[in-house]
């Protein structure tokens, strides 16, 4: 499976609309294609005619470990298959704060369905932060969107010092390439960007580029991809091209490609098929003392962190489970109280009821 991430920390560069339109293309081609919303806003999701504020599972539980990537996959068109985010996605690196081996969550997710995929293809958020961090451990690829702006050649350089720190932190090399957009050919200051961004990085730049088209955004608006929604626009011919470009590159990058397990086993963070982590939240005031417990801790109530969510008072531990059944409780200050958010139950022995997980 071919890992591409899409990156760019200025939003608006065309990012969300290159993963819709090469996920589209690569799979017309004939190619089961795996396309990851990991922004919040859920645009790729909505560009393609699925909505994640809708989706019963999204990446947010994934991440978290509460369920398997498996469950939250939806397929959209032959051949390619989402996996769909919404704005509750943005809560992961308050709830992930401290968390161990956090910038790991999407990888290790992984390695079930590596080769179920022929392509991954990642759309991060308009940010560096743990969810771009995220993609780019599990990417072997990275494609920079970069439009005609001041602003976006400037934010390059950082981008590119970022994707540094990840070569030296995890020993992880990314191969990158860089996608001029929303190119306006008539305009000089369009011709010079793409003519400084070939002279500066000429053997990271595609020699295809995005041109300026009104088509691309009215697709969108419609949860189409191009190809399903203009064939005779330039937008359309130019990720067709696009496409062509990456996969005439198919037989390199395979030489240079590594596996989710093979990445996983060398950092030592390939966790055991009966050995899941699940992160158990609770709704409390933050002056409460809370903790839990249950046949996973013999009993012994472990406290929880707390951290606030989209303005809400939210408590959270992370606990790695073999694979079974337990029951558990929160300890509120001096109240025990089952899980509100798990409608599992089993009776207890004081007449009450504890909650019950199983994995």
């Amino acid at each position: 499976m071919r890992k591409i991430a899409l990156v760019n920390q200025k939003g608006g560069c065309g990012k969300t609309t290159t993963a819709i339109n090469v996920a589209s293309f690569l799979a017309g081609k004939g190619k089961k294609v795996l396309l990851i919303d990991l922004d919040p806003q859920g645009h790729a999701g909505l560009g393609l005619g699925a909505q994640g504020d809708q989706a019963e599972k999204t990446i947010y539980e994934v991440l978290l470990g509460e369920i398997p990537i498996r469950e939250a996959i939806q397929t959209v068109a032959e051949n390619l298959d989402v996996v769909l985010s919404d704005v509750i996605l943005s809560a992961f690196e308050q709830v992930m704060a401290g968390g161990h081996e956090r910038e790991y969550k999407l990888v290790q997710s992984l390695v079930d369905i590596e080769a179920e995929y022929d392509y991954l293809i990642i759309d991060s958020p308009p940010s560096v932060g743990l969810l771009t961090f995220n993609g780019l451990v599990a990417a072997e690829e990275v494609i920079i969107p970069v439009d005609a702006s001041s602003f976006s050649l400037h934010g390059l350089g950082k981008l590119l010092d970022t994707i540094q720190i990840i070569d030296e932190k995890v020993d992880h090399r990314l191969s990158v390439k860089i996608l001029a957009t929303n190119i306006d050919r008539r305009t000089t200051f369009c011709r010079e960007v793409v003519k400084s961004l070939r002279d500066r990085f000429s053997k990271n730049c595609f020699k295809t580029i995005i041109n300026t088209c009104t088509k691309l955004r009215e697709a969108a608006s419609h949860g189409k991809a191009i190809a399903e929604y203009n064939t005779h626009c330039a937008g359309f011919r130019d990720y067709q091209d696009l496409t062509m470009e990456i996969l005439k590159q198919e037989a390199a990058m395979k030489k240079k490609g590594f596996t989710i397990g093979s990445l996983l086993e060398a950092e030592g963070l390939l966790k055991s098929q009966v050995e899941r982590e699940i992160v158990f939240k609770l709704e409390a005031p933050e002056t409460a003392m809370v903790q839990i417990a249950g046949d996973f801790n013999e009993w012994v109530p472990e406290s929880l962190h707390f951290t606030e969510s989209q303005g809400r008072p939210l408590w959270h531990k992370t606990l790695s489970l073999r694979q079974g059944s337990y029951e558990y409780k929160y300890l509120v200050d001096d109240r025990w109280i089952p899980d509100p958010d798990n409608e599992r139950t089993a009776d207890d022995a004081y007449g009450g009821v504890n909650s019950v997980i199983s994995l």
